[in-house]
């Protein structure tokens, strides 16, 4: 379960597939009805802002060779733009027309209130209740984060907040985790929320900003990292970009617990 893959770039069906190989992935799906995939579409900005079309597109190959009748829904919150203007720009609704795969906005999914009295923020917390309730594939980008340190695949399970409970603090969809501290935030939707396999696109990978602003790595990582335990693939992802695991809070705080 702990085990973390790091393979060299080489495209996207060869890399990925390489890797789900490696984690006996096709077993796993023998016993599932549907899959979620969530990549990071912070805005409708090309990679490697954001999770690259073809990564999504490989992942959902991969599962439709291995069980083709299986559900597949691409599940998205994004923060800085319309999701579904998201979708459409950045080539995700090909991946929809091409491998049968269902687009859903978050703030279009059915809410379930959760309550942890241990949380550290959120003891009570809407989230979809598709999210809860399946096999979830984080699929973020590799990249920096300006107040967060990195933001990979447990940072990912911010796009799951619903807009309407979680986006009043300012114009950011999901901006309430400003609000009660973006670590906090992420440490508790890790609570409630499984994530059951990361793939982080290291294609190119982004350096000191979480938003378009941010530079490209030169040369690019040129790297696919996978596992089954997300707090073990952000520490290697974390690795890439040059930090040690233990100086990002909010994986040093969910290693604690």
């Amino acid at each position: 379960m702990n085990e973390v893959i790091t393979k060299e770039f080489i495209n996207y069906d060869t890399t990925v597939f390489f890797i789900l190989d490696r984690l006996k992935f096709a077993d796993r799906l023998k016993d599932k009805n549907r899959i979620i995939i969530k990549p990071n579409l912070l805005q409708d900005t090309p990679p490697p802002c954001t999770t690259d079309a073809d990564c999504v597109k490989a992942i959902a190959r991969f599962i439709r060779q291995h069980k083709a009748g299986i559900e597949i829904i691409i599940l998205e919150g994004s923060g800085g733009c319309c999701t579904k203007k998201a979708f459409k720009v950045l080539g995700y609704e090909k991946i929809k027309k091409d491998y049968d795969v269902k687009l859903l906005d978050v703030d279009d999914a059915e809410t379930v209130l959760l309550k942890n009295p241990d949380a550290l923020v959120y003891k009570e917390i809407h989230l979809p209740k598709i999210a809860l309730e399946n096999f979830i594939i984080s699929v973020p980008v590799l990249k920096d984060h300006l107040m967060t340190g990195v933001t990979l695949s447990l940072k990912n399970l911010i796009g799951f907040l619903p807009e309407k409970y979680y986006g009043k603090y300012w114009s950011y969809k999901r901006s309430d985790v400003h609000r009660v501290g973006v670590n906090n935030a992420i440490v508790d939707l890790s609570s409630y929320i499984n994530i059951d396999l990361s793939i982080i696109d290291g294609r190119i990978g982004q350096q000191g900003s979480h938003l378009a602003g941010g530079r490209r790595f030169n040369p690019f990582k040129s790297v696919i990292i996978g596992g089954y335990n997300p707090l073990e693939v952000d520490k290697e992802g974390a690795g890439v970009l040059g930090h040690y695991w233990k100086d990002i809070q909010h994986l040093a705080m969910i290693a604690k617990r």
